[in-house]
């Protein structure tokens, strides 16, 4: 599956790490916590596919920029490991970025 043929989810959710209500994205797809920017292992291997066996957190961990992009947060799973860079959103608390300034 090619990278434009990502399943697009669009959900508005419950924060599992800290119960913070997440509205839709108005910019992108939403598919962490505007709040403390943490998200879940649902995807296995393309974008929203939602195939992950995982289900665990997964913790923010590195912020990017990739051209027309923008912001990227990495985020690695507590339980395997795997890492996956979302793009940020435009309500995201970006003030959470600092603390993966290099």
């Amino acid at each position: 599956m090619s990278r434009k043929e990502f399943f697009r989810h669009n959900e508005s959710f419950v924060c599992a790490k800290c119960k913070e209500e997440n509205p839709s994205a108005q910019d992108t797809e939403r598919n962490h916590c505007r709040k403390c920017l943490y998200s879940l292992h649902v995807d296995q291997e393309t974008p929203g596919d939602r195939k992950s066996g995982c289900g665990s957190l997964m913790e923010p961990y590195k912020i990017g920029y990739k051209g027309a992009k923008g912001f990227m947060i990495v985020h690695r799973c507590l339980l395997c490991n795997k890492e996956i860079a979302n793009r940020a959103a435009s309500d995201d608390n970006n003030s959470l970025f600092n603390r993966f300034a290099p």
